[in-house]
């Protein structure tokens, strides 16, 4: 309870708290590529990540065993409070499932009532839909998160490092959900896999013509990449990975609290959180 209460300040009207930065953080934001796989389609634990990005030793998850899909956690970025809320491939692909939905939107409110800024880091295939997703209201959890979103009062800062797909992009950050975006040179930002939309949209197999089915993929790899995003302006940066943790301590230097004194206006202090 004490090292939860450290990320927090006294009270809801004052900015959080600062802590000198541990040493060797720098450094080991500077190996991230070492646990972030090659190939595309391969999983990783993005709680690794996460501690690589964050001050050392300065991760704190709120509700680990629960919506693991998405992992919500304070930790500190130059000495300063954040929560970050990233989706973990990990388990289920990273796709978002009604727990992970209510166990965001409530870490949200937490952020927002206590002035901490949030950073998004985005790997996302989309909600997981279906029979049990509509047992369990997820429909309404997704419009309950998305309500949240323009709500929010403290910096929002968007990283997206892998795919960001279908209605999972404005809920993770994007569609101008955030005061800064960045894209790493693997983000993808289709409505699918670039494989799979070929075959939605033009009917075509890999077996059927392979080079006409490369040529269609590579067409909509292209009009799905990060550049195409910052084409765009909904992305401000493309970033090499490594850069990440120096970029966001840049970011939440520039992008203050809307309010003096680094105090947000608290519009989801009383936001309901139990649909």
């Amino acid at each position: 309870m004490r090292r939860f209460l450290s990320y927090l300040p006294g009270h809801c009207n004052e900015a959080p708290p600062e802590q000198p930065v541990q040493p060797g953080s720098d450094e080991a934001g500077r190996k991230v590529l070492e646990l972030f796989p090659a190939a595309r389609s391969a999983v990783y634990d993005m709680r690794k990540i996460v501690g690589c990005i964050a001050d050392r030793d300065s991760v704190f998850e709120i509700k680990p065993r629960y919506g693991r899909t998405v992992m919500t956690a304070l930790a500190r970025l130059g000495g300063k409070s954040v929560g970050i809320v990233a989706n973990n491939p990990l388990y289920k692909g990273g796709a978002l499932d009604a727990d992970a939905c209510s166990k965001v939107t409530d870490f949200l409110v937490l952020c927002d009532s206590f002035n901490i800024p949030i950073v998004f880091l985005v790997d996302v295939p989309g909600f997981l839909i279906g029979l049990e997703g509509e047992k369990r209201g997820l429909a309404a959890k997704i419009i309950n998160w998305m309500h949240a979103l323009p709500l929010i009062t403290v910096p929002k800062i968007t990283v997206i490092v892998r795919k960001s797909y279908g209605k999972a992009y404005p809920n993770m950050g994007g569609g101008l959900n955030s005061d800064v975006v960045a894209c790493w040179p693997t983000a993808d930002l289709g409505f699918m896999d670039a494989k799979v939309g070929v075959n939605v949209l033009h009917g075509l197999k890999e077996q059927d013509d392979p080079q006409r089915f490369r040529e269609l993929a590579s067409d909509i790899a292209r009009d799905s990449s990060g550049w195409a995003l910052a084409e765009l302006y909904e992305a401000q940066d493309l970033i090499d990975p490594r850069d990440t943790r120096s970029w966001l301590i840049r970011m939440l230097d520039i992008h203050p609290m809307r309010l003096e004194r680094g105090v947000g206006a608290h519009l989801l202090s009383n936001w309901p959180t139990t649909m």
